[in-house]
């Protein structure tokens, strides 16, 4: 007589719901990982948020600031880099003085209208006046100092000309060294067709670090950066 011994079933449930939990889990990652690139990728973007004469600042635009005395305010994201550099350029012999950074709208439109004063005195009619100042400076609203993203520095003692900046230590330094730290020389003289705007040595601005870096390997403006790699 033939017996068999009849062999319990596999307990396939357990092994089931281990493997629904291990796909939840996975695929929660993912996403986790997804959304963090994300955020990072639109924080980088918001970094080069592009502010002239076709591009206004937006009426929503508001960031954290961080001060850093003397009445001087910046995009909190910026502001290690800022001081990284300002500390890297007087080790090496500069002596930048932070002039001016975050303006608010009427800030900006209290240096527009005494520039703009300053063009009249010396004989310059106000039509004439403004088409100077256009290209050296920013009406409110169209001012990247508006960001909290853009630093004017100077040799310290020196004069806002390009006649007293240009060839300072300090200006050499930064023109050489400030993408390292994320920032750029916003209005180049090689640029001034592109930019609208004269040659300001002292005009730097924050993209970041990696922006910074292909800006200066490609020698491009702003401008030029944002057409080649983020216009849709």
């Amino acid at each position: 007589m033939e017996i068999r011994t009849r062999q319990p079933r596999a307990k396939k449930k357990p092994l089931i719901l281990l493997a629904v939990i291990l796909l939840v889990v996975l695929s929660l990652v993912f996403l986790a990982t997804r959304l963090h690139v994300w955020v990072q990728e639109k924080e980088k973007t918001k970094l080069l948020t592009l502010v002239d004469r076709e591009h206004p600042v937006e009426d929503d635009y508001n960031v954290k600031f961080t001060l850093l005395g003397e009445g001087q305010m910046v995009d909190s994201r910026c502001v290690d880099d800022l001081e990284a550099m300002l500390a890297d350029c007087r080790r090496a012999g500069g002596q930048p003085e932070l002039t001016a950074s975050f303006r608010t709208w009427g800030a900006q439109e209290r240096a527009w209208e005494e520039a703009l004063d300053e063009l009249i005195k010396a004989g310059l009619s106000r039509e004439a006046a403004e088409r100077q100042l256009e290209r050296q400076m920013e009406l409110p609203g169209f001012s990247e100092h508006q960001l909290g993203l853009a630093v004017d520095l100077l040799h310290q003692g020196t004069e806002q000309s390009v006649e007293q900046q240009d060839d300072t230590a300090t200006i050499r330094w930064l023109r050489e060294h400030c993408w390292r730290y994320g920032f750029i020389l916003r209005y180049p003289a090689d640029k001034t067709e592109i930019t609208g705007k004269d040659y300001r040595p002292w005009h730097y601005r924050y993209v970041g670090r990696d922006a910074a870096a292909q800006i200066r390997e490609l020698n491009l403006s702003l401008e030029e950066y944002i057409e080649m790699f983020y216009a849709s």
